[in-house]
C-alpha cells in the first residue's frame, strides 16, 4: 500500500465519523486532502479493487471491514507517534503533527507496535513517574545547534 493510499484510507475514517450518519463523498475526501477530484477518483478506484472500501458510481464512499481495521490501525499509528512526540519529547503540537506526518508511514509494523506499548506504559505511569520525561524536557532547549545545518523541508512527505 502506498502512502498516498494509507492517507486516504485514514481521511475515509476520519470523514466517516464527523459526517456520521452520512458516507463521505469523492468530493469530500479531496476538499480535506487539498487533491484534485481525478486523482481522488483513481485512488478510491485502486482502494476499491484492493478490497478496503466500497465506492458505487457516483456514490458515497465506505471502508469495507478491512479497510476500516486497517485505516484504525493507520490513524491510531498517528496519533501514537503525535504523542510520542509531543508528551514524551516536549515537541509543540505543530511540530510533533508535521514530524509524524512526514515519518508515519516509513515505520515497520514492529517499531508501530513498540511504539505502541510504549506510549501504552507512559500512559500506565503516575504523575511521578513520568518526572523523568518531564526532567528531561525541561534540560531541553532551541539553543542546540547539533542539527542546524540539516534544511527544514516538508516537502519530502506525503503531506509536505
Amino acid at each position: 500500500m502506498t502512502t498516498a493510499q494509507e492517507d486516504y484510507l485514514e481521511t475515509t475514517l476520519s470523514l466517516e465519523k464527523k459526517l456520521s450518519p452520512l458516507k463521505p463523498r469523492v468530493t469530500d475526501i479531496a476538499k480535506s486532502l487539498g487533491t484534485k477530484l481525478p486523482t481522488v477518483t483513481r485512488t478510491i478506484q485502486r482502494l476499491t479493487a484492493m478490497g478496503l472500501v466500497n465506492h458505487p458510481s457516483r456514490g458515497s464512499v465506505e471502508l469495507t471491514r478491512l479497510g476500516k481495521t486497517v485505516a484504525r490501525e493507520i490513524a491510531h499509528r498517528h496519533k501514537d507517534l503525535v504523542d510520542f512526540f509531543s508528551l514524551a519529547l516536549g515537541l509543540p503540537k505543530d511540530i510533533a503533527e508535521q514530524d509524524t506526518c512526514q515519518i508515519e508511514h516509513g515505520l515497520s509494523p514492529t517499531s508501530a507496535q513498540r511504539l505502541h506499548d510504549f506510549m501504552d506504559y507512559y500512559h500506565s505511569l503516575s504523575r511521578s513517574q513520568r518526572k523523568v520525561f518531564e526532567d528531561f524536557k525541561r534540560g531541553v532547549t532551541d539553543n542546540n545547534t547539533e542539527f542546524s545545518n540539516i534544511p527544514h523541508t516538508r516537502a519530502a512527505g506525503w503531506r509536505g
